[in-house]
């Protein structure tokens, strides 16, 4: 059994919670509708903050990402709020992939593990286990008008 299947709602509840701040400082929660089934989705991601930019990294063996490669705008809730964001997906470059996880796993040695990169004693990431990792991600941006 899946251990995600039972941990996602209990954190996408938290997030949407006035507990919110307990993880808001590292995650976000994707909300959108499958394209088939038409059914309600809450992921939670990790993110990386830039300016008024949120990219998150998962799997590309994971299926629910394809549900936004035909959205331009979905909602993600940020610090206890929904909010409308563009969405931009990246998993054909993977130069672009690798710099992303790059910045996203730099000390910061959760994502790193669930990436499977291994962290340098200085934080950094192993160069040569990030290009590997780099091939199985896909890169999700949120970007908040």
């Amino acid at each position: 059994m899946n251990l995600w299947f039972l941990i996602n709602p209990i954190v996408a509840w938290l997030a949407r919670s006035p507990f919110h701040f307990m993880i808001s400082h590292q995650l976000l929660i994707i909300q959108f509708e499958g394209r088939k089934s038409g059914k309600k989705y809450l992921v939670p991601v990790s993110y990386h903050k830039h300016g008024s930019s949120y990219t998150c990294v998962t799997l590309r063996s994971n299926i629910w990402w394809r549900n936004l490669k035909v959205l331009s705008h979905t909602k993600i809730w940020l610090k206890g709020k929904l909010i409308d964001a563009q969405v931009d997906l990246e998993y054909v470059d993977n130069q672009v992939v690798e710099n992303t996880l790059g910045d996203l796993v730099t000390n910061n040695r959760i994502d790193a593990y669930f990436a499977k990169i291994k962290l340098n004693k200085n934080g950094d990431p192993d160069l040569g286990e990030l290009a590997q990792a780099a091939k199985l991600h896909t890169v999700l941006k949120f970007t908040i008008s």
